[in-house]
């Protein structure tokens, strides 16, 4: 018994490496301009706050395109939506990173949000449909540790090499990382269908069993959990870039990228909570994880010390991705098993819109308010949040 199962294991673990891998690239790649919007206003010559919009707009079109793909997830074949998606990509870097058009630009990194998100979407969903619920918490907190890797590495190894070269040259040899990774698809990602059972399903009723599931009133208020979250995230993380390229800490890119390092807590955040899951209940860990998301925004907000900011967004990364498992693992055990990639999709999808829209909102308060009226917004947003899941959480144990 115990030699039939070991390639199996094997496999599995191969499969989980190469998933892993492609999923920090791929995610990656939607958040390599977050940290060099100062290189790119000076690239095409346009103020600084418009830059944003390269990464607004990215996260966006990446967003949008999980309700897409996260359907498509549980009829088409995962290597298709993976290879797709890689090569997709490579393509649009490459443009981007040669043009001279801003507009040109903004293209093709909307387009490079769009190649994306096919990726996580077969992924995720290739991983939901392939575990027990007993373990689901656990993988879903590797490939959610994935996904925060590949947000840290991105970041910081693009702005590392725009000091060194420029990051024309850092997106061409972020493209040259994801075809190397292209190379080892066929070893790990399995050519079959995600879900057997959707085989003889039309695409259009596959799509509208996927809006159903927003007639659930719990679903809702989880998928509003994970939009308000990612809406302080991403929106605090974008304006701490030029908060910290100003008075009184003036960081240079490289500085930044190491400072981005911190962030490297959120995979201990997204191991421990996918793992305390099975023993505490998943209500208390969710409103403790979102209150200890407020107390690290009023850290990074107010702290005059570099340290302290350090610290701050440690906190931020740890709690933020601690969320996940927890958020992921109750939406997958509320709806069907047939519609888990759908609604992995979708809430993956409100958890980015709500980051490229929070950018955008929170451009707006940055104008007129400056820093502290973006950490108020956040900290009100966050407090927020901690109501809506405590409601959430109500309703289930009704």
């Amino acid at each position: 018994m115990e030699s039939s199962t070991t390639p199996i294991v094997k496999q599995a673990n191969t499969s989980i490496f190469i998933s892993a891998a492609l999923i920090v690239l791929l995610v990656g790649s939607v958040y390599i301009s977050q940290l060099i919007f100062q290189e790119i206003s000076k690239s095409f010559n346009i103020n600084i706050l418009d830059a944003r919009f390269v990464f607004s707009l990215s996260c966006f079109f990446y967003a949008i395109s999980f309700f897409i793909y996260g359907p498509l997830s549980d009829r088409v074949a995962t290597r298709l939506l993976v290879l797709f998606g890689c090569v997709g990509t490579i393509f649009c870097l490459v443009i981007a990173s040669m043009v001279d058009s801003f507009q040109i630009h903004l293209l093709m990194m909307s387009l490079t949000g769009f190649f994306a998100a096919s990726v996580p979407a077969a992924l995720f969903a290739y991983t939901a449909k392939n575990t027990p619920n007993e373990k689901l918490p656990q993988a879903m907190g590797v490939m959610i540790s994935a996904s925060i890797v590949g947000i840290i590495f991105s970041r910081s190894i693009v702005a590392m090499m725009a000091d060194i070269w420029s990051w024309q040259l850092a997106f061409i040899i972020y493209a040259g990382f994801i075809l190397f990774a292209c190379l080892f698809i066929p070893f790990g990602i399995n050519n079959s269908n995600n879900n057997s059972s959707n085989a003889n399903v039309s695409i259009v009723n596959i799509y509208l069993a996927a809006a159903k599931l927003l007639l659930n009133t719990k679903v809702v208020i989880f998928l509003l959990v994970g939009f308000l979250l990612f809406f302080v995230y991403l929106g605090l993380s974008s304006f701490l870039t030029f908060y910290l390229k100003g008075a009184p800490f003036y960081l240079s890119s490289t500085v930044l990228g190491w400072l981005n390092f911190a962030g490297i807590s959120a995979v201990i955040g997204a191991t421990i909570t996918g793992k305390l899951s099975q023993t505490v209940s998943d209500k208390k860990l969710l409103i403790i994880c979102l209150l200890c998301v407020s107390a690290a925004v009023i850290t990074i907000g107010f702290s005059q010390n570099l340290l302290c900011i350090a610290l701050g967004i440690f906190g931020l990364f740890l709690f933020v991705f601690g969320i996940q498992p927890i958020v992921i693992s109750v939406l997958n055990q509320i709806v069907p098993i047939n519609s888990r990639g759908a609604i992995s999709s979708i809430y993956l999808l409100s958890c980015l819109a709500g980051g490229s829209i929070g950018t955008y909102m929170l451009g707006i308060i940055y104008q007129n308010l400056n820093w502290h009226g973006v950490i108020f917004a956040c900290i009100s947003l966050a407090l927020v949040n901690v109501a809506l899941a405590w409601l959430g959480m109500k309703l289930i144990k009704k």
